[in-house]
C-alpha cells in the first residue's frame, strides 16, 4: 500500500468538504470553499499516481476550476456513466456540470492559469430552502437524490432535469446523508434527529425508521454520509453509539436488524463508503478452493483517522491515525483501480493505493449481476425501473396516505417551491438556547416564515447553518434578489448575491488551524450583521408581479462573463438626495471603469462588448464594456426589469419588465427592433423565468408552469413554443440533436422548449416500454409544427434539423402517400411574391441525404433524386435565360426614327434621361436574373427631333453586343441604368426599326 498526500491539490488553504473519483479513474473532483465563493475543481489523477508525470510540466494537474456557486460546496458526485458531475452547496443550489469542447482561462489569474477541460453548468436545480449537504446518483443514473438542512430529501428526475419527482418529508432534523440501494428498491437517509429512514422507491413512502443505535448521538458532525454495500445486503451508517463509544452501525437488509457495528474510532464517524464492486481473492493457504468474495468499506471519523474494513474479516485491514489535522469529511473509491481517496476540513486530501493482493480484484459486472439476480430476482437497478414504470401507470400512489394514520410525507411540486399565505401566518416557535461547558451559547435554529400581505407567493431562503439541533432553518431568515441571468447557465436564470463578507456562510464555517479540532461555533443572533430584506419575487397567477426591492437598502452582487467581472454595490453612498449605487467593472488584470447610478441596480447582464444595467426606478442603461461610456441614453421602462439579455452575436439586447413590457433593440442601428406586451401571458402563466433573444432579434420567453412563447412581427401574434401536454412531451423526447453543447446557440427554439418543458436531458432517455401508435402520431404533429415555427422565425439550422427528423419519422412509421406529399412539396417552385429565406433545393438535399440509408425506400429515393436533378437543371436554364424586351403601353410597334403620337422625341428623350438620372435599382425577373436596361442618348441631339430612346440592348447605330452578367459591354456615350422593380417605372418606348439580334445566353 502507498499513502500519497499531494500538496498541489488544495483550495488556496480553504476547506475541502468533498471528493469523488471519476468512473474511468483518470480524474477526480473536489468541492469546498473558495475565495468568496464555492469552488469545484477537477484534477488529473495521473500526476498523483505517477511521480514521473507529477514532475512533467506537459502533464496538467488541474483540469478545470468552476466557481459559479455562491457559497461553500458541500458535496460533489460523478454520475455512474461519468458524463455528469453534480455539486451541492450552501447557496441552496445543485448544479449539474457536463464537459464541453475547448478550454478556457481561470478567472482572476490574468490568463496564467488555464482550464485544460471545459465543464459547463447545464442545469441549476432549485428545490431546497437550506444548505445542500449530500448527493447520490441512483443506479443507472435515473434519479438524483439530495438532502438539506431544511429536513427534506428531494428526488430529481435525472432524465428530465430540473423536474422534481418527489420531496420526502418526515425527518425532524438536518438531513446529512443519502444512499441508494443498488437494487433500486430503497433509499436511505440519515439525519440529526437521531434516525435513519428507509424510503421505498415504489410510491416514495417511508418503509422503515431506525432509531435505536442513534439514541445517544449528538449533532456534532457536519455530515453523516452513509453507504450501501454493492450486493445490497448491508447498510452502514455514520455516527452511531454503542456502550458510550462511537461506531459505524451495520444494518442488515433482512429485517433491518442492527446487531453488528464497526468499532474502534475515538470520535464520531462522519462518513463511510463501500467499494463500488464486489471483490474476490484466493484464500491465503493456496488451496484450489473457490475464491473468497467480500465487500470492502472505508470509515472516516472526527478523530482524523481512517480505517478500511472487509466483510470477510473481523478486524480492519488497515488503520491510519492522525492522517489529517481536521475531521475526515468524505471518501471515494476508484472503480477501476485499487484507490481510496479521502479529504479533510484542513484543506488537504490523501490517496491510498493498494495492490490486487492486498485489496482483491473486482468481480466482473456479469458475475455481480448474477449474484444480485440470485439474491433478489432482479438485476442491478431494476427496482428503480420497475418503480418508475409503476408510478407512471399508477400516479395516484404519489398522493396515497401512509398507513398508521400518518399524514402523507410525500409532496410533488414544481421546481420553485412557494410557501402559501396560510403557512406564513403560523406562529414562530421559540428558539432553544443552551450553554456549553466552555460558556459559549448554542442556538437551535427554528423555522421563521416570510409574512405576506397578499396572495402572492414568495420563494423563501434561509441563512446557512451547521449548528446541531432539530430545527429546519436558521434563526434569522434573509431573502435576497439578484440578476436573473447566469453566464454559466444561460437557459436557467440564477441569483448572484454576495454578503458584505463575500460568502453566505462566512459567519458559520470556521477555518481550523493545524492543531485545532473543527467544531460548529454557536452564533448569537444579535451579533449577526443586519442585511436588507430584498426578496426574490415569484409571481402569482392573479396578475403581473411587483418587484419587492427597497430603494434605501444595501445589497451587493457580482456578475462574471468571459474575462469580465462586474460588481454592483447598491446603497454604496448616502447623499442628501438619496442613495447611490456603485458599479465597477474589471477584467483579469485591472479595473476598467466605475459607474454611479441614482437608483438600485436590480438586474444586470453583460457580454463581450456591452453591459446592461436595469434599475429599480425602471431605467435601463447600456454601456460599453471596455470604457463604461453609455451606448444608449438612459431609457425608461416604466417598471423594473425582471430579465435582460443579449443575443448570441451581441447584435440585439432585450428586456422584459414586471408589468409585462417587452423591448428588443438593435444596438448597431440604435433603434427598436420589437416592442410588444405580454401582460396577459403573465396573468395566465405566472412568473417569466426564462428570457433570451435570437440572432434575428426574436424573443423567447419561458414561464414557471412550463409554457414558452415567441413573438412574430409578421403575424402580430404570440406563437406557442412549449406546453405541458403529451404531444410536446413525446414530440421532443428523442428528437434532441446529438451535439447538445451548442443547443442554445444553433437551436434557440428547441433550447427554450427543452428547458421550459423540463425535457432537456443528456441522452435520448430510457424508454421503459414500447412507444404506442398515438405517440408516433403526436411526434409527427410536433415535428410539422416545429417546421412552421422555424420558417416563421427564420431559424435555418433548426429548420434543416426538423426536416431530417420528419424524414426519419416518415421513413420509419409513415406511408408512401405521406412521403410523396412531403417530397413533392419540396420539389414545387415557391409561389411568386412569397419570400423564401432558405431555398427549397437546400432542404430537399437534406431530406434525400436522410432518406438514403433506408433500404425500403430505395426505389422512391432513386426516383426523386432523378426528379431533383432535372428540377435543378431547369432552374439553372431559367436563371441564365435572356429576358424579353418590354412592350409599349399600347402594345403597337413604333417606326424607326419616330416617336409615339402626341409626344415629341425631345420629351421622350428627356423622360428617359430623367429615369437614368434617378438611378433606379435593377429589375428582378421571375427567374431571379437582374436585367440591365440601357438608355442611349445621342450626342447630336441639338435639333431635339432626331434623338430617340430605345429599350433595346444597344442603340440602333451600334452593333449588337451579347449581354450577360459576366459581360456588360456598353458604348462609351451610353448610360446604364439598373432597375430593381421595373413595374414602378413607366415602360421605355421602343423605335419602329427592326429589333437587333437577340443576344445568346452564355453556356
Amino acid at each position: 500500500m502507498r499513502l500519497i498526500k499531494p500538496g498541489w491539490v488544495h483550495h488556496d488553504d480553504k476547506q475541502i468538504f468533498s471528493v469523488d473519483i471519476h468512473q474511468d479513474c483518470t480524474k477526480f473532483a473536489t468541492g469546498g470553499q473558495g475565495n468568496d465563493c464555492g469552488l469545484v475543481v477537477i484534477w488529473n489523477l495521473l500526476p498523483l499516481l505517477s511521480e514521473k508525470a507529477e514532475h512533467d510540466a506537459s502533464v496538467p494537474k488541474m483540469l478545470c476550476q468552476m466557481d459559479q456557486h455562491l457559497a461553500c460546496v458541500n458535496c460533489v458526485r460523478w454520475s455512474h456513466n461519468g458524463l455528469c458531475l453534480a455539486s451541492g452547496s450552501d447557496d441552496k443550489l445543485i448544479m449539474i456540470w457536463r464537459k464541453s469542447a475547448g478550454s478556457s482561462g481561470v478567472f482572476g489569474t490574468g490568463g496564467m492559469q488555464k482550464n485544460h477541460e471545459s465543464w459547463k453548468c447545464f442545469h441549476t436545480l432549485r428545490g431546497h430552502f437550506g444548505d445542500v449537504l449530500d448527493l447520490a446518483w441512483s443506479p443507472n443514473d435515473i434519479y438524483l437524490a439530495s438532502c438539506s438542512v431544511d429536513n427534506t430529501v428531494v428526488i430529481w428526475d435525472a432524465q428530465a432535469f430540473p423536474h422534481v419527482v418527489a420531496t420526502l418529508r418526515g425527518h425532524t432534523g438536518l438531513v446529512k446523508g443519502v444512499s441508494w440501494d443498488p437494487i433500486g428498491r430503497f433509499l436511505a437517509s440519515q439525519s440529526d434527529d437521531r434516525s435513519i429512514r428507509i424510503w421505498s422507491t415504489d410510491g416514495w413512502t417511508m418503509d422503515h425508521k431506525i432509531t435505536e443505535p442513534f439514541e445517544e448521538c449528538g449533532g456534532t458532525t457536519h455530515i453523516l454520509r452513509l453507504s450501501w454495500s454493492p450486493d445490497g445486503q448491508y447498510l452502514v451508517s455514520a455516527h452511531a453509539m454503542n456502550g458510550g463509544g462511537p461506531t459505524a452501525q451495520i444494518i442488515e437488509r433482512e429485517g433491518w436488524k442492527c446487531d453488528k457495528d464497526f468499532v474502534g474510532h475515538r470520535k464520531a464517524v462522519t462518513c463511510v463508503r463501500f467499494h463500488n464492486s464486489i471483490l474476490r481473492r484466493q484464500v491465503p493457504d493456496g488451496s484450489p478452493s473457490k475464491p473468497l468474495q467480500y465487500c470492502c468499506l472505508a470509515v472516516g471519523s472526527r478523530d482524523r483517522s481512517l480505517s478500511v474494513w472487509m466483510t470477510a474479516l473481523q478486524r480492519p485491514m488497515v488503520v491510519i491515525h492522525e492522517l489529517f489535522h481536521d475531521s475526515v469529511l468524505d471518501l471515494s473509491w476508484g472503480p477501476k483501480e485499487c484507490l481510496l481517496m479521502a479529504c479533510s476540513g484542513d484543506g488537504s486530501i490523501a490517496c491510498l493505493q493498494f495492490t490486487d493482493t492486498e485489496l482483491g480484484t473486482p468481480l466482473p459486472d456479469g458475475d455481480k449481476n448474477a449474484i444480485i439476480q440470485k439474491l433478489y430476482g432482479m438485476a442491478y437497478g431494476d427496482g428503480l425501473a420497475a418503480a418508475k414504470a409503476s408510478t407512471m401507470e399508477h400516479p395516484e400512489r404519489l398522493l396515497k396516505p401512509q398507513s398508521g394514520g400518518q399524514a402523507p410525507i410525500l409532496e410533488t411540486r414544481p421546481v420553485k417551491f412557494p410557501i402559501s399565505t396560510d403557512s406564513s401566518q403560523r406562529p414562530i416557535s421559540q428558539q432553544t438556547e443552551t450553554i456549553t461547558k466552555d460558556g459559549k451559547r448554542r442556538i437551535t435554529p427554528m423555522f421563521i416564515p416570510l409574512h405576506q400581505d397578499g396572495p402572492t407567493s414568495l420563494a423563501t431562503t434561509i441563512v446557512s447553518s451547521s449548528v446541531a439541533g432539530s430545527g429546519a432553518a436558521a434563526s434569522r431568515a434573509v431573502s435576497s434578489t439578484a440578476p436573473t441571468e447566469s453566464a454559466a447557465t444561460p437557459l436557467m436564470p440564477e441569483p448572484l448575491v454576495r454578503t458584505e463578507h463575500g460568502r453566505l456562510d462566512s459567519r458559520l464555517k470556521s477555518q481550523p488551524t493545524s492543531n485545532q479540532r473543527r467544531q460548529s461555533q454557536p452564533v448569537d443572533p444579535a451579533d449577526l450583521p443586519r442585511l436588507p430584506r430584498v426578496e426574490e419575487h415569484q409571481s402569482s397567477t392573479s396578475g403581473p408581479p411587483d418587484l419587492q426591492v427597497t430603494a434605501t437598502g444595501k445589497s451587493e452582487f457580482v456578475k462574471a462573463a468571459l474575462d469580465y467581472r462586474v460588481h454592483v454595490q447598491n446603497g454604496y453612498l448616502k447623499t442628501t438626495h438619496g442613495m447611490l449605487a456603485k458599479i465597477t467593472a474589471s477584467d483579469s488584470t485591472e479595473m476598467l471603469w466605475e459607474f454611479l447610478a441614482g437608483s438600485p441596480v436590480v438586474n444586470l447582464n453583460l457580454c463581450e462588448k456591452y453591459a446592461m444595467l436595469c434599475s429599480l426606478d425602471g431605467s435601463m442603461r447600456l454601456v460599453s464594456m471596455e470604457t463604461g461610456c453609455p451606448v444608449f441614453p438612459a431609457i425608461s421602462l416604466i417598471s423594473s426589469a425582471v430579465h435582460c439579455t443579449f443575443s448570441p452575436d451581441n447584435r440585439f439586447v432585450g428586456v422584459v419588465t414586471n408589468c409585462g413590457m417587452l423591448r428588443v433593440w438593435d444596438i448597431a442601428r440604435r433603434s427598436v427592433n420589437l416592442a410588444a406586451g405580454f401582460a396577459q401571458l403573465l396573468s395566465a402563466h405566472g412568473q417569466a423565468i426564462q428570457f433570451s433573444v435570437t440572432d434575428y432579434g426574436l424573443p423567447l420567453i419561458g414561464f414557471a408552469n412550463g409554457q414558452a412563447y415567441t413573438y412574430s412581427t409578421s403575424l402580430q401574434s404570440w406563437l406557442v413554443l412549449a406546453t405541458k401536454d403529451a404531444i410536446m412531451f413525446h414530440g421532443i423526447k428523442g428528437t434532441l440533436p446529438r451535439d447538445m453543447d451548442q443547443i442554445s446557440q444553433k437551436f434557440p427554439v428547441l433550447g427554450m422548449q427543452a428547458s421550459s418543458s423540463n425535457y432537456f436531458c443528456f441522452s435520448a432517455g430510457m424508454e421503459l416500454r414500447k412507444a404506442e401508435a398515438w405517440q408516433q402520431s403526436a411526434k409527427m404533429v410536433f415535428i410539422e409544427n416545429q417546421i412552421k415555427l422555424c420558417e416563421t422565425l427564420e431559424s435555418l439550422d433548426e429548420l434543416k434539423h426538423w426536416h431530417r427528423m420528419l424524414t426519419f419519422q416518415l421513413a420509419t412509421y409513415g406511408t408512401e402517400k405521406r412521403m410523396r406529399q412531403f417530397l413533392d412539396d419540396l420539389l414545387e417552385d415557391p409561389e411568386p411574391g412569397i419570400p423564401q429565406f432558405v431555398p427549397k433545393q437546400e432542404l430537399m438535399q437534406c431530406v434525400l441525404d436522410t432518406l438514403k440509408p433506408h433500404s425500403q425506400w430505395q426505389l422512391m429515393y432513386a426516383e426523386y433524386v432523378d426528379m431533383f436533378k432535372i428540377s435543378k437543371s431547369q432552374r439553372q436554364e431559367e436563371v441564365f435565360a435572356t429576358p424579353k424586351a418590354p412592350l409599349p403601353k399600347d402594345g403597337s410597334p413604333s417606326g424607326s426614327g419616330s416617336v409615339a403620337e402626341g409626344a415629341s422625341a425631345a420629351d421622350k428623350s428627356e423622360e428617359a434621361t430623367q429615369v437614368a438620372a434617378e438611378g433606379s435599382p435593377p429589375a428582378v425577373t421571375s427567374t431571379g436574373l437582374t436585367t440591365i436596361a440601357t438608355t442611349t442618348i445621342s450626342s447630336s441631339s441639338s435639333s431635339g427631333s432626331s434623338s430617340t430612346s430605345s429599350s433595346s440592348p444597344t442603340s440602333s447605330s451600334a452593333p449588337a453586343v451579347g449581354l450577360s452578367p459576366e459581360n456588360p459591354v456598353l458604348d462609351d456615350d451610353s448610360h446604364t441604368v439598373c432597375i430593381e422593380d421595373s413595374s414602378s417605372l413607366p415602360p421605355l418606348e421602343v423605335s419602329n426599326s427592326p429589333p437587333p439580334p437577340t443576344p445568346q445566353a452564355p453556356v
